[in-house]
Formats: structure tokens, sequence, C-alpha cells
């Protein structure tokens, strides 16, 4: 992996981490696209956000309903301007207090230097039932 790529996605989740709304717009593009897929209505913070505002406004509806308790990278495939990452986690659902563990594929498009697409595919069924929306 380029050091270029690596220093991106560590300043990512270093920011994504602490919350910094600055160091997220020096590794985010103003145009940023978000796709998270999941059944219609099933998670908040699904579907497609376009652009830095939305973009907040997706982390905000996650953030508001989850708390990220452990993640582990699992894997990392890079190809061209193109990152994979494979993480498994735990999440505890703040309405039911119920613990959701995962393993989440992020994919990453980068574009001079920047994060200018996010694709996020996760057990989406896990994180229905921690909300409370789907039977276990």
């Amino acid at each position: 992996m380029s050091d270029a790529v690596r220093d991106t996605l560590d300043r990512y989740y270093a920011a994504l981490k602490a919350g910094d709304r600055a160091a997220l717009r020096g590794v985010v593009s103003d145009d940023i696209e978000v796709h998270y897929p999941a059944p219609e209505g099933l998670l908040p913070w699904a579907g497609d956000w376009s652009g830095f505002e939305r973009f907040e406004a997706f982390l905000k509806a996650v953030g508001d309903h989850l708390v990220i308790d452990t993640v582990e990278p699992l894997s990392m495939h890079i190809a061209g301007d193109t990152v994979i990452t494979v993480l498994k986690g735990e999440w505890t659902v703040k309405a039911t207090g119920r613990k959701v563990r995962t393993e989440t594929a992020n994919i990453f498009t980068l574009r001079d230097g920047k994060i200018a697409r996010y694709q996020v595919f996760s057990d989406t069924a896990a994180l229905g039932v921690g909300l409370g929306r789907l039977a276990s």
C-alpha cells in the first residue's frame, strides 16, 4: 500500500474518532458520496448521501443510534484509487442497549488525496435486530 493511501485512511479514521470536523474536511472531498445499502426503512442512516454537509448528516444519524465499542481491521485491499477495508466490530444500540457484532466492508474511492466516495456493506439484518426493527 502506498504511504499516501495509508496516510489518507489514517487521517480519516483519526478525524472520525476525534469528531474533528476540520480534519474531516481536510481528508474528505467537498462532493463526497456515501452509499450505505439496506432494505428501505430498516436503518436510519442507510441510503445515498452527497456532499460534505450530507456526509456529516450521515455520521450524525449513525452516532444518534450507535456507540462504537470495538473495531478490528481484518484486511485491506488496494486497486488503483480504490481501497477496500474489512472490519470486525461491536456496536451498542443506544435505544435498546443491545450489542451488535458484524463484519463490514468499507470501499473508499480516492481522488486527489481525498476520499471522494465511501460505500459500506454490513450485516444489515444484525443491525436491524439490534435496533428492534427485526425479530431475532
